[in-house]
């Protein structure tokens, strides 16, 4: 067994090991030594070590507005729930989530139910559809984010994409709430009937029209922030694209990382968004060094936030600090 270096409760399973963290690293090493090649060496090398440091805290506090609207957005669904939980262990269990950036379609941020359990008491059951509803909201707001450059895709492509969104909307709203319960007809599931139903009554709250609109604003503003941050980060390397442009790249890129389920969407990511700068006009260095940092300014800066945080929880799990139970879930 590989040994482990992150252990995020007692029953739940969901822990980082050493060898799934250094493959991760190794992907991550790989993807930008690939960039920095491709760019050229020393024409990459001279960008980066001469990037303003106004553009680059301009870009960070971007993507630290990304992460405070979707921490809104997960206090809201909390909210929405019933479950409460003091501001500052909300605030931590959201950005440990931060950490599992780097898994899988951040299937990893399922730990931020089990961190919600061990400081709240609050069954992982009744938690974990906020966070569904929050990858699936995202979804939405990439390609709203996306659709801000509307005026660069084609009428045929435009209306084929709204009614592709309305068809999944409509979908969504009438299959997910009923979900579970033919789950718990499954003769394999019935032993998890009483979890099932947990979480099809959370569900049925959070897909209501209204909370899913609200909960969309906050995504497609978040992404929106990540995508002006790559604007800026071109305006640094000198290169004047439009914004127009620049987000619907973004939002693109960003969806061709989630459709290769790769960690963090590492490789997928970067060579979406590095091939739409070229065919926009920017130079292949340019298009390797803004593809980095914003990666860098995003993704990594994320993942690093989320580890600290971490940290931090498990020391408080040393300590024995934990809320008191609470839990009056609406019904």
């Amino acid at each position: 067994m590989p040994r482990q270096i992150l252990i995020t409760g007692n029953r739940s399973g969901a822990t980082v090991t050493s060898k799934s963290l250094l493959l991760m690293l190794a992907l991550a090493a790989l993807v930008v030594a690939s960039l920095i090649v491709y760019g050229d060496f020393g024409e990459t090398f001279r960008q980066l070590s001469g990037f303003p440091l106004k553009h680059l805290l301009a870009s960070l506090a971007l993507a630290l507005l990304n992460y405070f609207f979707r921490f809104a957005r997960w206090g809201y669904y909390l909210k929405v729930l019933g479950i409460k939980i003091p501001l500052s262990s909300s605030s931590l269990v959201f950005l440990s989530g931060l950490a599992m950036s780097i898994t899988p379609g951040k299937m990893g941020e399922v730990l931020k139910s089990h961190l919600l359990r061990d400081r709240t008491g609050v069954p992982v059951s009744i938690s974990l559809p906020v966070v569904v509803m929050e990858r699936i909201t995202d979804l939405v707001a990439v390609v709203a984010t996306g659709l801000v450059g509307v005026a660069l895709l084609p009428v045929p492509v435009l209306i084929t994409l709204l009614v592709v969104l309305a068809v999944c909307g409509v979908a969504l709203l009438v299959l997910a709430p009923n979900y579970s319960q033919r789950l718990v007809d499954i003769p394999l599931l019935r032993r998890w009937k009483i979890e099932l139903l947990n979480s099809q009554q959370s569900l049925r709250l959070l897909v209501s029209p209204r909370i899913m609109l609200g909960a969309v604003i906050l995504g497609t503003v978040a992404w929106c922030s990540e995508g002006v941050a790559l604007w800026v980060i071109l305006r640094g390397l000198g290169e004047s694209l439009d914004m127009q442009k620049v987000l619907p790249i973004y939002a693109a890129a960003t969806m061709v990382g989630a459709i290769t389920t790769l960690p963090g969407g590492l490789g997928g990511t970067e060579v979406g968004m590095v091939s739409l700068l070229q065919q926009n006009g920017l130079p292949r260095n340019a298009a390797s060094a803004g593809t980095l940092l914003v990666r860098v300014v995003t993704l990594f800066f994320a993942a690093i936030l989320g580890l600290v945080a971490l940290l931090f929880v498990k020391r408080m799990k040393a300590t024995g600090q934990t809320e008191t139970p609470t839990l009056s879930v609406n019904r």
